[in-house]
């Protein structure tokens, strides 16, 4: 007769043994299975402008080297693995025209010379690095603004900003601070509200 402790330590051994030849047989049989079809998975951008297809990307750095004359190093190092001054510089311009909606001749004639939007881009820039924000922080596309874009849009018409420029910003906004108020800001804005029953 077995007594009880044996006949754990038995039922232990036994599922141990068990558990190995299913390990065991396990991969055979997986190593016969019919192998399956697999396929690289498409690289994965951060920058918008670079989605789709290896094709597609190709296409738009084969129009953007074409319209600006450059070869790949005039962005990248050898290894593609560091971009260039010029190729940081592109990566902004880049994020612009995904935030616009357009490609790169609708600023660029070629790498010198710029249609007739170019200081208005400049301007935009300017008053991009001024307030510490990106494109698509106003910009939805082409002819489409965020609604923080749009309340902007009544502030660019009255303070004459087309003309005036970037520095005027500063007497109601904090710089790099995303457009945030100031004092005299927050005053202007509590005043109009006044005006208008808010």
């Amino acid at each position: 007769m077995v007594k009880p402790f044996q006949k754990k330590y038995l039922i232990l051994c036994g599922l141990a043994v068990f558990g190995t030849l299913c390990l065991f047989l396990r991969n055979p049989i997986v190593s016969y299975a019919e192998k399956t079809e697999t396929t690289t998975p498409s690289a994965i951008y951060s920058n918008p402008y670079f989605r789709g297809t290896k094709e597609e990307r190709e296409a738009i750095i084969q129009r953007m080297t074409s319209l600006l004359g450059v070869d790949c190093n005039f962005c990248h190092n050898d290894d593609l693995t560091v971009f260039t001054e010029a190729g940081e510089k592109s990566k902004e311009m880049m994020n612009a025209s995904v935030a616009l909606g357009v490609e790169c001749d609708y600023c660029h004639i070629d790498l010198k010379n710029f249609r007739e939007n170019e200081q208005q881009a400049r301007n935009m820039f300017e008053l991009s690095e001024t307030m510490g924000t990106e494109c698509n922080f106003c910009h939805a596309g082409k002819d489409k603004l965020t609604t923080r874009g749009e309340k902007s849009k009544t502030a660019f018409v009255t303070r004459e900003w087309v003309t005036k420029g970037t520095r005027q910003c500063l007497m109601c906004h904090i710089e790099k601070k995303q457009f945030a108020l100031n004092y005299y800001g927050w005053q202007v804005l509590n005043t109009v509200k006044g005006l208008k029953g808010m």
